[in-house]
């Protein structure tokens, strides 16, 4: 890419991101570039009537690690500033979308749409209700937090407005386009595992799922297959016979000897 291109996407990237920070109320104060980084400076007045100064950095290298991201830190926390706003071309690593989280500080991807969506005529206004205006409208629908529909803090129009996981939008249809109305959502996290934690639902317990047991033999049952077959034992005294029974075709009495002895000397004489 020549620097020529090179200055052509910086701009149109600040300028983008410059229409998000006057969208969010803030007016543009300086810029400051050097050789690693440009750096957008802007304030603006909160509903406690207090001064908040963010910085908007767009760093030239593409590749952003966790370094990257305690140096934007310790910058904030040096200068005292509100808001700090990483602007990154490339996706980050999960120790620096970590540590970004840690810090407080927001993520912008180039890749998504760098303007105001909504002056989009097909995007709805999105509205962050304060505390109050969320304790009335649970109240007047008998109502849980975790009773409404559900939007992940990752929608382009949340990250626009800035709402968190657990603030209550309010959507207002379009009435150019035969819409009336509004409707409601909470935000919640967008990795699945803290859903239910940041809704204030309850997580059910898993029951492992146990084998049926297996159905108890019948006496009936039982009856017939000794029926069918014959005990151990009883094989045993059909195979082995007793030991009087083999004595007595082994050796004859000794009566029977002694008449036959009788006889062979009679014969003799």
């Amino acid at each position: 890419m020549s620097s020529k291109e090179q200055k052509a996407k910086e701009k149109r990237i600040m300028d983008g991101v410059k229409e998000i920070l006057e969208f969010r109320g803030f007016q543009i104060k300086n810029t400051k570039e050097d050789d690693d980084f440009l750096d957008m400076y802007a304030d603006k007045i909160s509903e406690e009537k207090e001064k908040i100064t963010a910085i908007a950095r767009f760093p030239k290298n593409p590749q952003i690690g966790v370094k990257l991201i305690r140096l934007l830190g310790k910058l904030q926390e040096e200068e005292k500033l509100g808001e700090a706003l990483l602007i990154a071309e490339s996706p980050l690593t999960h120790y620096a979308k970590k540590e970004s989280v840690k810090l407080g500080i927001e993520i912008i991807s180039s890749n998504n749409p760098l303007f105001n969506i909504f002056e989009h005529a097909m995007v709805r206004q999105h509205v962050k209700l304060k505390s109050p205006e969320i304790k009335y409208f649970l109240e007047r629908y008998q109502i849980d937090k975790h009773h409404i529909p559900k939007i992940l803090e990752s929608d382009a129009a949340v990250k626009a407005i800035q709402a968190k996981p657990g603030d209550v939008i309010k959507i207002v249809r379009n009435p150019d386009m035969g819409e009336n109305g509004s409707y409601y959502r909470v935000v919640i996290k967008s990795t699945s595992r803290l859903r239910l934690v940041e809704t204030g639902t309850i997580k059910k317990k898993t029951t492992r799922k146990t084998p049926p047991k297996k159905p108890k033999e019948t006496p009936e049952k039982t009856a017939e297959e000794a029926k069918k077959t014959p005990s151990k034992t009883a094989e045993k005294t059909k195979k082995t016979p007793s030991k009087a029974t083999v004595k007595t075709k082994k050796t004859p009495s000794k009566a029977v000897t002694k008449s036959k002895a009788k006889t062979s000397k009679k014969s003799a004489k």
